[in-house]
């Protein structure tokens, strides 16, 4: 992932990139610019993934940098970390596309935790998502969902600590848990999406930290801090790409095949519609290691 830092301050630009670094992103190529529009220059020619931006600064401003993207209908990602703090230019700065704004000074966790949603995919999450159409799977299968006894066997592989899991009812999704994380499922022939897992906060942090046995101590501050760093959301791509073999097509023969898993921080229609769904094509399972807590898995077929 490529991420270019905007700011007319060294100093600045370092402890941006530090903080990032420090939440496990050193494997991120950096590159620096010290306003909007050597930013701009860069943005064509570099193509960045995401552009962390300050708001003052000489030549062209944050929201200045923001509109001109607007305008030449660049596609790139922009957050903002600023002294402004006016309400109405926040308001301004979003309307515009920032993706966040984070406040100087900033603590850390801070900046991670804004920052965590875009680099782990949770705008392309949600579109994929709210943009299905079922008119648009052709595959014609009736998918078959894992089993507890399937999903058993993975854990026992791939956790360093044993996790109880047992089949619940069916319950909406509980947003005072987010940030969720959602693993999306598609076929091998036409990438059509046909299944999804959702895992709330706790479940998340459950899983993420049993991969390598983590001190039931450092669970509680992933926990209290709301936060998921890098090395807990690898550790879930790693698991969710062996569950995705547990999801069968009976038409081609073949598991389904990972096609990304996403952080979403913030509730979303299609999200919603399928929390309160009912099906016999969803599974919910609740997901407990001693010490560590509960949490609240969901694995079901994808329907309008």
């Amino acid at each position: 992932m490529k991420l270019l830092i905007v700011d007319d301050s060294p100093a600045m630009q370092t402890i941006v990139r530090r903080s990032l670094e420090k939440a496990g992103y050193s494997d991120i190529q950096f590159k620096m610019a010290n306003d909007g529009a050597e930013a701009l220059d860069l943005i064509r020619s570099w193509e960045p993934d995401l552009v962390i931006t300050d708001w003052h600064m000489p030549n062209m401003s944050g929201l200045e940098l923001l509109q001109e993207l607007r305008r030449q209908m660049l596609p790139t990602k922009v957050g903002l970390v600023t002294t402004e703090t006016s309400p109405i230019r926040i308001v301004e700065a979003k309307e515009a596309g920032a993706l966040f704004v984070v406040h100087k000074p900033f603590e850390i966790a801070e900046l991670q935790k804004a920052v965590l949603p875009v680099v782990q995919g949770s705008v392309e999450g949600e579109s994929l998502l709210t943009n299905y159409k079922s008119s648009d799977d052709h595959t014609g299968y009736e998918l078959q969902l894992p089993s507890i006894a399937s999903l058993d066997k993975i854990l026992d592989g791939f956790t360093e600590r044993h996790v109880e899991l047992s089949k619940v009812g069916q319950t909406d999704i509980d947003y005072s848990l987010l940030p969720y994380v959602m693993g999306l499922f598609a076929d091998n022939h036409q990438d059509v999406i046909k299944a999804v897992s959702i895992l709330d906060f706790p479940a998340a942090t459950i899983l993420g930290c049993a991969y390598n046995n983590a001190h039931h101590s450092d669970v509680k501050t992933v926990l209290e801090s709301k936060t998921l760093s890098k090395e807990i959301l690898d550790n879930l791509k790693r698991l969710m790409k062996m569950v995705s073999a547990l999801f069968y097509d009976p038409n081609s023969q073949q598991d389904l095949k990972l096609k990304g898993v996403h952080l979403i921080p913030k509730p979303f229609d299609r999200l919603d519609k399928l929390g309160s769904s009912s099906s016999d094509k969803r599974l919910d399972i609740k997901i407990s290691v001693k010490q560590y807590g509960t949490g609240h898995m969901i694995l079901m077929a994808v329907m309008d």
